[in-house]
């Protein structure tokens, strides 16, 4: 096979939920030439499904090296960084990728929880306030596409719903708190 049929099997295999399995016919296919930005960044997302978070991250670097406009890269490195709790470089990636595309909900709504997750409480509000406002819909299909970040998603979608508690999770003190002061934000 070339690196065109190669990129499809994978293609293929990653739709059906064959992760680890696209992975081998994603490298097959860079093997075979196909060198594109598609491939590393379609590999990158297989292997973040497959949390090998770095190497997830090196393929999205390989495709910011190849063109620093492709949004979709800087989105899901963000995504990678904050998933490894490395919240200042995902909040850099998100910001690029703002910039890439200033509609881009999912992305505000990323950066908002990177914020929070430092404690900036401004930030974080204005962020998700913004993802609100480009759409729930694209929140939750944010969320259901990563499944590894279900829990910050429940936890942020509480304390802007005026919800203490979810099904699974519990908000300590200081949460609630937080949630409140938001809470009384929004509402003015």
């Amino acid at each position: 096979m070339d690196a065109k049929e190669l990129l499809q099997k994978a293609q293929r295999l990653f739709i059906e939920g064959r992760h680890k399995e696209s992975i081998d016919a994603f490298t097959e296919s860079i093997t075979a030439g196909g060198k594109s930005e598609i491939v590393f960044l379609s590999r990158g997302v297989a292997y973040l499904k497959t949390e090998q978070t770095e190497k997830a991250i090196e393929d999205f670097s390989r495709v910011i090296d190849l063109n620093n406009r492709n949004m979709r890269a800087h989105y899901y490195r963000g995504i990678t960084y904050l998933i490894k709790e490395n919240h200042e470089k995902a909040i850099s990636d998100l910001d690029r990728a703002i910039e890439l595309k200033p509609d881009h909900g999912p992305a505000f709504f990323a950066r908002g929880t990177a914020y929070a997750q430092t404690g900036n409480d401004y930030e974080a509000t204005k962020n998700i306030k913004t993802a609100i406002t480009f759409s729930e819909a694209n929140m939750q299909a944010f969320s259901d596409s990563f499944g590894v970040f279900r829990a910050q998603f429940d936890k942020v979608m509480s304390i802007m719903t005026d919800v203490e508690k979810t099904h699974r999770l519990t908000l300590s003190v200081e949460e609630i708190e937080t949630v409140k002061k938001w809470l009384d934000e929004r509402d003015h």
